[in-house]
């Protein structure tokens, strides 16, 4: 008996080291990474997804020919980044309510991709055909010259009056658009392929020179193109074609996921049936256009996306206060969007809203309402099949979050950072030959639609007719025309074939007849040349504060970021970094459920950074 008990009690404590090491093994295993880490900074990871997608998807990088090099320079400035993650957590940065809100979206954003993929990416195919005309299309680039419009039947008549006769200058005068660009010219472009929408690339790139396209749309906005130059390179080889078809064939694939996304999102909100009234819409979007910038053109979508958040900030303790929790939109399982939530969706978006008119603005705002409740539809669905467990929704999601704690790092260091007058005095001095001037001229012209009319007033010019009196009577310049058709001063870059005729001539001398691009005929007189020279620092006092501001900033953040290199030890996996495939070729890739999202956070180059690259020469060691 007490030797059956003593196997008993042996046998029991097998079974519980058995126990004990399964457990162990288990909680291994959920500690091990589901795919091998890159590099780390202290705690914070660099996993091989999030560095494959950051040095592909940020445009740029590729700064020099030696891959090994550029790889560095992106791990390099992700380690700087993690750094700062780390001092972030320490200063309890991702406790702040506008972390808590960014972090909730990225992930909601993460669980929509990983459903697509789910239901709808495993199905996309691509020909080999498709590759290679998109590398063909790679190779060839295109200058052309753009209209815009907000509607379709604005676009119609304007395409009419083109094909009529009239010149693109000429319409864009009449129906006032494209107004950040000055009235005698007409926005040109020089257009890649991957980096325009996909829509106006294929109209672009089947038109012909001087043809001009049927109107076309894209992500709302109506455009009509007229392609001014194909540049195409000639020598490529199959070794170009078989380096260059992985990422050609991944970008087309980026592409036909966000044309099946539209369609999926269409049939997920078939049986969704959403309420918001007019009262509540109406009252909210009044609000909204006291802050937002309105018709102004001036502001850049960097700049825009500021005022909004900051604006959306102080609207919460104002003018909304007494209607946060009011309910903006209803749906019909019940739940209910209140203004507050609709608010704070907003500012993290990032959506694209239309400033240029108070109609045009509240079109857009309709437009993302709906985008909005489409993608909470989504989330929602995904949140369903768990899908915010996987790893792809988890390391997506964190990596936003790195992202997003860096940055309010990195502004907290420079909002402490200023530059005293004398401090830009000495930038701009050390500095000087960066603002040069351009080469100006000032001509005095005469501008004709009738080239043979151009060559008799050459002749009458050349014997000494007076060249303001004809200026006077036959000039079609706009700008020029109330000043007997003296330009003022231009840079001879901006006057295009005027401009290269200009830049060959002398003070007093004549030169044309020049035929322009809309197709109309110049003659000009010299009147003055300005050599290019620095520019006095008064008048760039703006531009060399900026610049001198700017580097000192770079300065405060590389002082900070050498101690943290010491304080979050940072250790490289050379083993899979430098077997690791990526290619040549970076590019910007959007999210396919909004239009200002890229694929991945944009990495910030650190090159400048003098004392954190001596530091990283350790641990990455430069290879030449």
């Amino acid at each position: 008996m007490e030797k059956i008990k003593n196997n008993c009690t042996h046998l029991r404590t097998i079974a519980n080291n058995i126990i004990l090491v399964i457990i162990f093994l288990m909680v291994s295993c959920a500690k091990q990474e589901p795919e091998p880490i890159i590099a780390r900074a202290g705690k914070t990871t660099i996993p091989l997804s999030e560095f494959r997608d950051r040095y592909e998807f940020t445009p740029h990088i590729l700064q020099t020919q030696n891959k090994e090099r550029n790889r560095r320079n992106v791990l390099i400035s992700l380690l700087g980044e993690k750094m700062l993650v780390q001092e972030a957590y320490q200063r309890k940065l991702n406790k702040d309510e506008k972390f808590q809100t960014y972090s909730e979206q990225m992930e909601k954003e993460a669980v929509v991709e990983a459903l697509f993929d789910k239901e709808v990416a495993s199905k996309i195919q691509i020909s080999d055909e498709e590759v290679r005309q998109g590398f063909f299309r790679s190779q060839t680039e295109l200058d052309v010259h753009v209209l815009s419009f907000d509607n379709m039947e604005q676009a119609l008549e304007a395409k009419k009056q083109i094909d009529a006769g009239k010149s693109l200058n000429q319409v864009k005068h009449e129906f006032q658009t494209d107004a950040f660009i000055s009235a005698d010219s007409v926005l040109t472009l020089t257009m890649k392929w991957g980096e325009a929408h996909p829509n106006l690339e294929e109209v672009a790139y089947s038109l012909v020179p001087n043809e001009v396209s049927d109107p076309v749309e894209a992500d709302g906005i109506i455009f009509i193109i007229k392609l001014i130059r194909r540049q195409t390179n000639v020598f490529i080889t199959k070794a170009d074609y078989l380096k260059q078809a992985p990422s050609i064939r991944k970008k087309i694939k980026q592409r036909k996921r966000a044309e099946m996304f539209i369609e999926f999102m269409r049939s997920m909100m078939a049986d969704k049936e959403v309420k918001v009234s007019h009262q509540i819409f109406d009252f909210v979007a009044g609000e909204l256009e006291k802050i937002y910038p309105i018709q102004d053109t001036s502001l850049t979508t960097e700049k825009i996306q500021k005022v909004t958040e900051s604006s959306l900030d102080s609207l919460q303790n104002k003018n909304l206060a007494d209607h946060l929790n009011d309910t903006f939109a209803r749906f019909n399982d019940g739940s209910i969007w209140t203004v507050s939530d609709f608010i704070k969706k907003l500012s993290i978006g990032p959506y694209r809203l239309n400033y240029k008119s108070g109609e045009t603005f509240r079109t857009s705002l309709r437009r993302t309402i709906r985008r909005m409740i489409e993608f909470e539809s989504l989330a929602k669905k995904g949140r369903e099949l768990k899908l915010q467990n996987t790893y792809y929704v988890q390391y997506q999601t964190k990596m936003w979050n790195d992202a997003y704690l860096a940055q309010q790092m990195k502004q907290r260091i420079i909002d402490t950072v200023t530059v005293s007058d004398e401090e830009v005095r000495y930038y701009y001095n050390q500095h000087k030959n960066n603002y040069t001037g351009p080469e100006m001229v000032n001509l005095q012209e005469i501008l004709v639609n009738d080239e043979a009319l151009a060559h008799q007033l050459y002749r009458h010019i050349k014997n000494g007719e007076d060249i303001s009196m004809l200026a006077r009577k036959y000039n079609k310049r706009v700008i020029s025309y109330n000043h007997d058709g003296v330009m003022g001063y231009f840079t001879t870059s901006s006057l295009g074939k005027i401009g290269s005729v200009a830049n060959n001539l002398k003070i007093g001398e004549i030169g044309g007849p020049v035929k322009t691009e809309n197709n109309q005929f110049s003659v000009f007189k010299v009147l003055d040349k300005k050599e290019a020279s620095p520019i006095p620092l008064e008048e760039v006092w703006n531009s060399v504060n900026r610049d001198a501001l700017t580097e000192k900033r770079i300065r405060t953040i590389d002082n900070y970021l050498v101690p943290l290199a010491e304080k979050y030890p940072i250790k490289v996996n050379h083993a899979v970094l430098d077997t690791l495939m990526t290619t040549d070729i970076s590019m910007m890739v959007l999210k396919q459920h909004f239009p200002n999202r890229t694929a991945a956070p944009l990495v910030t180059p650190l090159h400048k950074f003098y004392q954190l690259q001596k530091l990283m020469n350790d641990v990455l060691p430069v290879n030449n």
